[in-house]
């Protein structure tokens, strides 16, 4: 650019037109490299945008990590609550065992309380003479049923159907 300059302003001294057109063409055609360079630059640089994409797949990065993390740690507090529901349930298996043991041996005190106060209670009687049977023993009397009055004297002699005349009486006027 500086000789294009140099070749018009000699042209423009020394009275040369070629030399001045010559060096004003030199200076155009310089100019539109710089600006064509310039242009291309700008069109085809994409250190910005590759910049971005970086930050872009940076962020990605973190939050698949984030994720993956997460996932992790959602597994482990499932295997750890499994783990606590087993220990849970072996305890309450253990404290069932306990219960039941302890029942048996309750039942077992008991009966055998029973048992004994049972047989104590059946040799007093034995030896009170309570368990024997009577030597004599009468024969069982059968009691007969009433005799049956006839049908139409209880229907004339019941209390029942005298009951509803006397309240017919009461204040009924009749006609």
């Amino acid at each position: 650019m500086t000789f294009s300059a140099g070749i018009v302003a000699y042209g423009i001294v020394d009275s040369n037109v070629p030399a001045t057109t010559g060096g004003g063409l030199a200076g155009l055609a310089a100019a539109a490299m710089m600006g064509l360079a310039k242009i291309r630059a700008w069109t085809v640089d994409t250190s910005a945008e590759r910049r971005q994409l970086a930050e872009a797949l940076q962020q990605a990065q973190n939050e698949q990590t984030r994720y993956v993390a997460a996932q992790g740690a959602q597994a482990e507090e499932h295997r750890r609550r499994l783990r606590d529901l087993e220990a849970e349930r072996v305890r309450y298996q253990q404290q069932l065992t306990a219960a039941k043991a302890a029942l048996d041996e309750q039942y077992e005190a008991r009966r055998e309380a029973l048992i004994i106060e049972s047989m104590t209670t059946g040799i007093q009687l034995h030896l009170a003479g309570l368990l024997n049977a009577p030597a004599d023993t009468a024969e069982a009397k059968i009691m007969p049923f009433p005799q049956s009055q006839p049908t139409r004297e209880r229907a004339t002699a019941h209390p029942a159907d005298q009951a509803p005349e006397a309240t017919r009486d009461r204040g009924a006027v009749r006609p």
